[in-house]
């Protein structure tokens, strides 16, 4: 035994053979511990993209509340303070915005001037501290994240003062957002087996986690390892053990917002992000293992010592493969044990070098796929928030309409598409956008019901439009293949984007692919919101600035136009004519018809003056009967000849309610004109009062000019 493994040729010849394997080994398990750290990375930066497109969708919503409260701060109804008006006009809004917990308006020690929900007639102190803040602040200011222990979610108060007219602002409107958005989140990114989501504060405070939310909500764990790390790195990556003391892949954020950091990070276990990993290590292991239980079988059954130079031979040849060249090979010779011994080790070194080679190209391959699809996701998501950016400062849909095309052509890039809105005056469907070839043909205008994604409320794919059930919308002739996914914000139905597809690709691939479908419902998402923002936008504007019996601009526009007026024409030095005018006799039309005759009185003037006006003129109702005129440019003698048209005008015409006649109504004006008789906005408008009172005084019918 000692000379068959102590001085045996045998053993002499096998040992080089041994020793060539060792560094191979190395090599391998080199190999796998570094696809080991490349995977856990890998994943890491995955889940740590995620973390940040939730960071930045946090912002959006915060964003979302700021614009939404600077908008609700200018309502009549909350700046009057009409608690039964206003808490109706925020319980609408959180019908419509269901993110929000609560909608309010309250003052610096807390009290509730009116609330969507019930609020018991005070903020909490923690709550009050906000509104003070946003007074002091004098802008819109984000409290802390709260913790509710009993719902098992944390909450975050917003605030926005309310303009004063003299001195500091004395009330401010709020918003609750929830924060259990970010466990939904958790739930539709399917997280492995054993992952965990949770949003910490800088004290160590949980305020989410999935799963088990109602175990972990609210706990304090400022010792945390975790915590440690997020603190250390804000922005990052790290290996350790969990708040429940479970090690994990982590990937981390601080979330935007708060006065006081807030993070959420995510965590996966290591087992699951290198299962796949360590399978394609045990397989190379046992080919390698195969094959040196080849090579030793070889070399044992060599024992002459006439193969001692052939032995060096193969020896040199394994050396030069340790020094890192595969290309080398053994001289084969005779083809004896030792020429066999030689074939197969030339067969190993040429299975290495081919196991190699393909695992470098692999490698390179899904470098190359990866490097193509990050490329590709980050220019999605880029447009993506370009397109959000651009909708979120569009006032009108005409204005988001010019802004889509071009955006969702990158997106969808040699593709053809449209967005079709949904007017809810006509229920009526229109194109809004439309991109590529001719999408609609003649149906630009068709019902709702004819298209079956509104009908189901999901997208509707059809991807052979030749057996498919289509929808009634489509061009003719049809395309090969269509989607259409409703845009749906806060339960309410605002359109569908249509993409179709009219030249196919192989027979065996969709024309249109799932990548497309995901990124078309992301596209229709992002859409909805948007619209259902800018639609929200346009109505608040309106009840600020118009009448709602006439239509025309209110007081509080008629004013501020009438200033700006003044100004322009005190640089340019030019006149700005005011008519002031009021309906004769109106109590009696009220007496005697009833206050809805009254009513359509009011609104056939108003009628009369939209039509009896130019563009660059402004009518508005001042009060119960009166109105006023703003005529930019205009001197004493047009200013008072336009008075007199819409006197005669007037007089001239009969008004009708419910078939009834009413009969014709006549006009008192008195007109002024800057700087004639006035150099400020106030004085002008005083004149034309003052006329106007003449007019009445005088007998009525009749334009009087301001002294």
């Amino acid at each position: 035994m000692k000379r068959l493994f102590g001085s045996s040729l045998r053993f002499r010849m096998l040992l080089p053979f041994l020793l060539s394997l060792v560094p191979i080994l190395a090599l391998m398990l080199y190999s796998a511990s570094l696809q080991h750290r490349l995977v856990a990375a890998e994943v890491q930066a995955n889940w740590q993209n995620l973390t940040r497109l939730a960071a930045g969708e946090q912002e959006r919503s915060i964003a979302g509340a700021r614009q939404l409260l600077a908008l609700a701060a200018t309502l009549r109804e909350v700046r009057g303070r009409d608690g039964a008006a206003c808490s109706a006009l925020f319980a609408d809004l959180l019908k419509r915005y269901p993110s929000y917990l609560n909608l309010g308006e309250a003052g610096p020690d807390g009290t509730v001037y009116c609330s969507a929900a019930p609020s018991g007639g005070r903020l909490a102190p923690a709550d009050a501290a906000v509104i003070e803040r946003a007074l002091q602040a004098g802008d819109f200011v984000v409290g802390a994240y709260q913790v509710v222990r009993i719902a098992s979610k944390a909450l975050l108060l917003t605030a926005y003062p309310i303009a004063a007219t003299a001195g500091r602002a004395e009330a401010a409107v709020f918003a609750t957002l929830d924060l259990s958005w970010l466990t939904r989140l958790a739930t539709e990114t399917r997280l492995p087996a054993g992952a965990v989501l949770v949003v910490i504060d800088g004290q160590g405070t949980i305020l989410a986690r999935h799963p088990e939310p109602e175990e972990w909500v609210g706990k304090s764990l400022p010792d945390a390892p975790l915590l440690r790390a997020i603190l250390a790195q804000k922005d990052g990556a790290a290996e350790l053990p969990g708040v429940d003391r479970i090690a994990r892949l982590y990937a981390f954020t601080e979330l935007p917002g708060p006065p006081k950091a807030v993070y959420m990070t995510i965590g996966i276990p290591r087992e699951a992000a290198l299962a796949a990993a360590k399978r394609i290590s045990a397989w190379s292991l046992w080919g390698l293992a195969l094959v040196g239980l080849l090579t030793f079988a070889g070399a044992w059954i060599l024992g002459d010592l006439v193969v001692l130079r052939r032995v060096k031979a193969l020896v040199a040849a394994a050396g030069r493969i340790i020094g890192g060249d595969l290309s080398a090979r053994a001289p084969v010779g005779d083809e004896d044990e030792i020429g066999t011994m030689a074939h197969a080790f030339n067969d190993m070194a040429a299975r290495l070098e081919g196991m190699v080679e393909t695992e470098q190209r692999a490698k390179e391959a899904l470098a190359e796929q990866v490097r193509m699809l990050v490329a590709e996701r980050t220019r999605e998501i880029e447009l993506l928030n370009r397109l959000g950016a651009m909708l979120q400062a569009c006032q009108s849909i005409e204005e988001a309409s010019r802004v889509i095309p071009g955006i969702v052509a990158e997106l969808f890039a040699g593709d053809t598409g449209a967005v079709l809105v949904l007017d809810p005056a006509q229920r009526l469907m229109q194109v809004a956008a439309a991109w590529g070839r001719s999408t609609t043909g003649e149906r630009e205008v068709f019902a709702p019901e004819e298209c079956w994604a509104l009908r189901r409320g999901r997208p509707h794919l059809v991807e052979n439009t030749g057996s498919g059930l289509l929808c009634g919308h489509l061009p003719t002739p049809p395309p090969a293949a269509y989607l259409c996914l409703p845009l749906v914000a806060h339960g309410e139905a605002l359109g569908v984007l249509y993409l179709d597809a009219r030249a196919a690709g192989p027979a065996s691939a969709p024309a249109i692919t799932e990548a497309k479908q995901h990124l078309a419902d992301t596209v229709a998402h992002q859409l909805a919101l948007s619209l259902a923002n800018v639609r929200l936008q346009e109505m608040l504007r309106i009840q600020s600035t118009r009448d709602p019996v006439t239509g025309l601009f209110n007081r509080r526009y008629m004013e501020e136009t009438l200033q700006r007026e003044v100004r322009w024409g005190e640089r340019r030095q030019r006149p700005v004519g005011v008519v002031k005018l009021g309906i004769d006799r109106f109590d009696q039309v009220n007496d005697r018809f009833g206050t809805d005759a009254g009513n359509a009185a009011l609104r056939e003037v108003g009628t009369l003056l939209r039509s009896r006006v130019r563009a660059v003129d402004v009518a508005c109702r001042y009060g119960e009967e009166e109105f006023v005129l703003i005529l930019p440019e205009a001197t004493l003698e047009n200013t008072q000849r336009r008075a007199e048209q819409l006197r005669v005008a007037t007089k001239g015409h009969r008004i009708m309610h419910e078939g009834t006649p009413i009969g014709s109504v006549t006009l008192s004006l008195g007109a002024a004109v800057f700087p004639n008789h006035g150099s400020s906005a106030e004085a002008v408008l005083r004149a034309a009062d003052a006329a106007l009172s003449r007019a009445k005084d005088a007998g009525r019918d009749r334009v009087m000019v301001a002294d």
